[in-house]
């Protein structure tokens, strides 16, 4: 992995994981200059940076996450926010218990095991983003349905070096996940943002709510997956600030 690091390392920090075939920079870039009053971290999750190896396991990048915090922040971040992927690891880094974590900000965490369909998902996926790699076109009754109406964020955001080693590796820890029984022993708040055009957010939410019944779950009006981060992206980082100063 790789940590990108802005502002004052006295002030509170924010450690961001980004979602998976994109990356930190293409993500959290937009939403830095509202947050100069924080120190932010920017996670490179192997295999989506020209800065790391091809990704082998999501549960070792976990591992160094919660590393880096303890080596470099004294085992104690304020806010740890992700995205899709990211927001499914910074579940199992709360979930674990093993760094101080006092906000943690969630958007579109997937937590929904899919079964029998995993293998089938993850090969529809790779060749989605093969065919975004070569510029070709996915049907749009496709991408409406999986991504959300008229929704062109996860395309304008994709890492186009992605390998299919990295994205099949990463949906084994995705589709496969199961969330640690450890979180219902963590007591700092939890905020869940989901689209309303996102279908799998809404049901993952559902299920960490039986885990932590006290999470802030609230629902963006009209926004598909990662259209919130990429499209609005000053709206966003006001209302993850007005998070972090409650």
């Amino acid at each position: 992995m790789n940590f990108l690091c802005f502002g004052n390392k006295n002030n509170k920090s924010i450690l961001f994981i980004h979602g998976m075939a994109s990356t930190a920079k293409l993500c959290y870039e937009p939403i830095l200059k509202q947050l100069a009053d924080y120190y932010v971290i920017l996670a490179e999750v192997d295999g989506h940076s020209e800065q790391t190896k091809e990704l082998i396991s999501l549960e070792e990048n976990c591992d160094e996450i919660e590393d880096y915090i303890i080596n470099n922040l004294s085992g104690n971040l304020y806010c740890l926010s992700g995205f899709s992927m990211g927001a499914t690891m910074a579940v199992e880094i709360i979930g674990r218990g093993n760094v101080n974590v006092t906000k943690t900000h969630l958007d579109a965490a997937f937590l929904i095991k899919m079964g029998l369909l995993t293998k089938p998902y993850t090969y529809i996926f790779c060749k989605a983003i093969k065919r975004m790699q070569t510029g070709k076109a996915i049907p749009k009754f496709i991408m409406d349905a999986v991504m959300g109406k008229d929704n062109n964020s996860v395309r304008e955001m994709l890492y186009l070096p992605i390998t299919s080693g990295t994205i099949k590796n990463a949906c084994e820890f995705v589709y496969k996940y199961n969330i640690p029984e450890k979180i219902r022993n963590y007591r700092g708040t939890v905020l869940f943002w989901r689209g309303s055009n996102e279908p799998y957010p809404e049901k993952s939410v559902d299920l960490l709510k039986k885990y932590l019944p006290d999470l802030i779950d609230i629902e963006i009006e009209n926004m598909g997956h990662g259209q919130y981060l990429h499209e609005h992206s000053d709206e966003y980082a006001g209302k993850l600030i007005e998070y972090l100063q409650n």
